[in-house]
């Protein structure tokens, strides 16, 4: 996504107005606990990060003069809606695990981006909607033939307790008032509905080791990134109260090369590294096996058990 000087200059303004000077805590409470006691991690991208004392989440602490549909319109050009091979075998997975929610087969997935999600759900045979703030994300996955609203979840007045699964991968980090969004989706779920959802995990071993050098600290694209305690005081504070949260994944290229750049006596790397692409990359290769597969799920466990992963995956029930 491309911002313009304009953009940018009001980005940098708005340090200037993220803590309350009377007070010397931040003007916006935390998003996960709602919490004002934190403290000033540091400036990232021109902009203060704040973390909260109660539940360790980390936000930034101002209002955004932009609304989400003007700073996403253009989020996704043709690039960003492709995506290679192993999330749609991933997302098949996923989607056949929500059968034993499936009452009225209705399905809703939250920023739903390229439509990967909603494609897999239709070959799992569920009825999916979408919604995304972003017109050309709209645009292409209408063209897939799904029925796409575009704007807010919490301004499309769908009605009460119509769906059985609502999704939302990598949306919650995005949004300046998540616990509105969420009450809206428990709202719109049935009772026994599930809520699937994922987000990163701000206390992920990459995040410890990498404080803000992080490539996920990334406001104001992000403006919070839960812990596992924020995440469910999000849920609970929207009404969820029967909920299973994990943890998993992690880059350890990026890992190596955040180190590597701590190191001043070591020279840069001439490669190019893009943390996504390597991503990608490493999950595809550990699917080439058994043995590949057997250790992935291994680390996966491990990652899940020291709460350490990249990843917070949210199963939220209504």
């Amino acid at each position: 996504m491309v911002r313009t000087e304009d953009q940018i200059e009001r980005f940098a303004g708005q340090r200037l107005l993220a803590q309350d000077p009377r007070s010397e805590r931040p003007s916006r409470p935390c998003p996960a606990c709602s919490s004002t006691d934190a403290w000033a991690v540091g400036i990232k991208n021109e902009l203060e990060v704040f973390c909260c004392r109660i539940c360790r989440s980390l936000y930034c602490p101002y209002t955004p003069w932009y609304t989400s549909e003007r700073y996403y319109v253009d989020y996704y050009t043709h690039h960003g809606l492709d995506e290679p091979p192993i999330v749609a075998r991933r997302l098949s997975e996923i989607t056949a695990g929500f059968s034993p929610y499936r009452q009225t087969n209705r399905l809703l997935d939250v920023g739903c981006g390229a439509g990967s999600l909603l494609q897999a759900a239709r070959d799992n045979g569920w009825t999916a909607l979408g919604i995304d703030v972003s017109a050309s994300s709209v645009d292409h996955v209408r063209k897939l033939g799904f029925e796409v609203l575009h704007g807010e979840l919490n301004t499309v007045q769908l009605p009460s307790e119509h769906f059985d699964v609502i999704t939302a991968a990598e949306i919650v980090e995005h949004l300046f008032d998540p616990v509105t969004v969420v009450t809206e989706v428990y709202r719109l779920l049935r009772p026994g509905g599930l809520f699937w959802m994922t987000t990163p995990h701000c206390r992920a071993l990459g995040a410890r080791v990498l404080g803000l050098d992080w490539r996920l600290v990334s406001p104001p694209e992000h403006l919070q990134l839960f812990s596992i305690d924020g995440l469910r005081r999000l849920l609970m504070r929207a009404g969820f109260r029967k909920l299973q949260l994990q943890t998993s994944g992690g880059n350890p290229l990026e890992l190596w090369q955040g180190l590597r750049k701590k190191d001043r006596d070591v020279q840069k790397p001439t490669w190019n590294f893009t943390a996504v692409a390597a991503s990608y990359r490493i999950n595809e290769a550990m699917t080439k096996s058994s043995v590949r597969r057997a250790l992935k799920k291994a680390v996966n466990g491990f990652l899940n058990v020291s709460k350490l992963g990249d990843s917070l995956k949210a199963f939220a029930i209504r």
